[in-house]
């Protein structure tokens, strides 16, 4: 088959089947070169030079980088309040959300969704389901939302993990936030609690993300064994606990563009790229205020000191969090790409931190990469976001389950 002419529309097709030619291939780690990507039926089935495929829809790639979709690895579905926060992530690339604190009312269906190669206009989803935290501690309980269980102190720590198991929980998230960061002082798990905690999720082979914001309290959770930080650090931080996080082998997810005084999301509703494609929702979240930009610029340098001593950092953008305003589902990831750009990584370190490192962590092994057999969840975009990661607002296709996503706003 001879390369057809250069198209100067996207195709649409009702298939799952289709070919991108000579486009920029950044495979989750590096660029590897231009070539070509075959799909079949939802999935990645050649990459490099292709010589003769089928009669195939053809996107030409030229000028363009193509990527895996990302994975936005701290949102919430807000416990007990319909939303459509995972059609507006799909429409802005994110093809997998991370629900740090969530409803447990989807997770059934978020799991037969995940496992299957049918359309759909929605991101997949991995949730801890209901967080761990302690009767009047951090999260608030939202006015007129049912209110979660929560882990009282005659409680079992065992019986609380095992109920969110059995919920459906991916892994466990575990809230330690004192509030000195907030000026209100919290209640929180005791040191016991969060250890009984950690462990009975090891146990059961689960991973364990705490909320931990303070050096004391990160200081705690990852004495305990946890994971990962589901941000970064707002208090200032020694060399000791950096030591500690590089020898526990935890992530940190950064989540910069929660603390940022809404800098970010102003940027975002100026660019003409970002824009057009908001929903109501996201653009209700981009136009509210943020935390204290004082609070940005201690997390960023804290994020560059961890990264330097090797900490693995995790793109997330904490999205639906409270009423709906703050963080906009899909959007606010390309602030936090940006953020985390200022903070010391490279573009392309960024980008493998919103797709293939955490794949790789939370072990989603159908995504994330851009290698044969994966499914084919695949962002197209203008030029070249591992010389400057804002051309991933430049959004050319986006591919779900080998399907083409249509962003006009709901």
């Amino acid at each position: 088959m001879t390369k057809t002419d250069r198209q100067t529309t996207t195709p649409h097709t009702d298939d799952n089947s289709f070919l991108i030619r000579d486009v920029r291939i950044f495979d989750g780690v590096q660029v590897t070169g231009t070539g070509s990507v075959l799909v079949l039926e939802g999935r990645i089935t050649e990459i490099g030079i292709i010589a003769e495929v089928p009669a195939l829809p053809e996107y030409d790639g030229t000028g363009k980088t193509v990527l895996p979709g990302l994975i936005d690895c701290h949102t919430h579905s807000l416990y007990g309040r319909p939303r459509t926060d995972r059609r507006d992530a799909l429409r802005f690339g994110v093809t997998t959300e991370l629900d740090l604190h969530g409803d447990p009312a989807v997770l059934a269906a978020a799991r037969r969704q995940r496992r299957s190669l049918e359309r759909t206009d929605q991101a997949d989803l991995w949730s801890a389901g209901i967080g761990v935290a302690v009767p009047g501690g951090t999260p608030p309980n939202y006015p007129g939302l049912p209110h979660p269980p929560r882990l009282a102190p005659d409680a079992n720590p065992e019986q609380f993990v095992t109920d969110r198991i059995h919920e459906g929980s991916d892994f466990i998230k575990v809230f330690l936030d004192g509030g000195s960061v907030w000026g209100q002082p919290t209640p929180t798990p005791t040191r016991k609690q969060v250890h009984a905690v950690v462990a009975a999720a090891h146990r059961r082979g689960l991973m364990v993300i705490a909320h931990a914001t303070e050096h004391d309290y990160a200081a705690l959770a990852i004495a305990a064994g946890v994971d990962g930080l589901a941000h970064t650090i707002l208090t200032p931080i020694d060399d000791d606990l950096i030591a500690d996080i590089v020898e526990g082998g935890a992530f940190v997810t950064a989540t910069l563009s929660s603390f940022d005084g809404g800098l970010g999301a102003r940027d975002l509703y100026r660019d003409p790229r970002v824009r057009p494609y908001l929903s109501e929702t996201q653009t209700t979240a981009l136009t509210t205020s943020g935390e204290d930009p004082d609070l940005y610029h201690r997390g960023s340098l804290n994020v560059r000191r961890l990264h330097a001593a090797g900490v693995p950092i995790f793109a997330g953008a904490d999205s639906g969090v409270g009423a709906e305003t703050e963080g906009a589902h899909g959007a606010t990831m390309m602030a936090e790409l940006s953020h985390l750009v200022a903070a010391g990584l490279t573009p392309t370190e960024v980008l493998t931190a919103a797709t293939a490192a955490p794949a790789q962590r939370y072990q989603l092994a159908d995504r994330g990469r851009i290698v044969t057999d994966m499914r084919a969840d695949l962002v197209l975009v203008n030029g070249d976001p591992t010389v400057g990661v804002t051309a991933i607002r430049d959004i050319a296709t986006i591919w779900k389950n080998g399907y083409v996503i249509d962003r006009t706003p709901n």
